[in-house]
């Protein structure tokens, strides 16, 4: 059976993806599940989170999760770690960002729904990322329908991330899945020229028709992220399908996650 598979001269990175817990230690057989997956259509290295979607995870509770992300990482080199936090514990969340990114070495911030990207309480964390000069990705939609609205009511949208870019000039912000659901398209029409610390990924489910091509149309090819949150044929088909010239896929795939990550602060 052919599969879609990136070819290997882009050593791809993708810039969202996640590992799971299993009675509260890594999921082994998923996270190898995971791998497998990425080997087949291409992908040479992930970026992974364990984030929590309940209103208020607690410090324990954060700080766990980011141990199964410690977990994977040992076991294999091609995970990238991502720091999960709820910025509502602002003492609690700069310890467990010395603890995972400087001590650690994981390399980001992942941040869930439990605050807008621009919330004062947020200020911290962003001042954090901006020194240490590491990406901060946050779940992010514009959902159209009231039950979604109402399960996700502090949902970042474009919106959010222009007011929180503008307030944080030198914090690099990562707006999650494109291709997530909502009006996507609404979305795009809100970062036209948007701040250049706002990157946007690629990632999710929704493969409708040029939505990769209007990505790039709308940011530029520098400010696009290759990512599949999981999905990973329609993750990559839709780069592929999109009539993106080599010099494009290049960066979409790997140069440009590439340089934020290299620019990171280390020890």
């Amino acid at each position: 059976m052919a599969v879609t598979r990136v070819p290997d001269r882009y050593q791809v990175i993708d810039a969202h993806n996640h590992v799971w817990a299993k009675d509260g230690k890594l999921n082994v057989e998923d996270m190898e599940s995971l791998l497998e997956a990425a080997e087949r259509v291409g992908i040479n290295r992930l970026c992974v989170s364990t984030p929590l979607t309940t209103p208020c995870p607690k410090p324990d509770e954060f700080r766990k999760n980011n141990d199964v992300v410690f977990e994977a990482m040992k076991r294999s080199d091609k995970f990238i770690g991502f720091c999960f936090v709820n910025p509502g514990y602002a003492q609690e969340t700069l310890a467990e960002i010395q603890r995972c990114v400087v001590d650690g070495g994981m390399a980001g911030i992942k941040l869930y729904h439990q605050y807008f990207i621009c919330d004062p309480a947020l200020t911290p964390l962003l001042e954090k990322a901006a020194e240490l000069k590491i990406p901060v990705l946050m779940h992010a939609g514009k959902l159209m329908d009231t039950a979604a609205r109402l399960a996700q009511p502090r949902l970042s949208n474009a919106a959010h991330f222009i007011k929180a870019a503008k307030m944080f000039p030198e914090t690099i912000f990562i707006q999650g899945h494109i291709g997530g659901g909502g009006d996507w398209e609404w979305n795009l029409r809100m970062l036209e020229d948007s701040p250049a610390n706002i990157y946007l990924d690629t990632s999710g489910s929704v493969i409708d028709g040029g939505i990769v091509r209007k990505t790039v149309a709308a940011l530029g090819e520098d400010r696009v992220l290759f990512a599949t949150d999981m999905s990973f044929e329609e993750g990559v088909g839709k780069i592929l399908d999109a009539g993106l010239s080599e010099t494009q896929m290049q960066k979409i795939f790997h140069d440009n996650i590439s340089g934020i990550l290299n620019g990171r602060k280390v020890k």
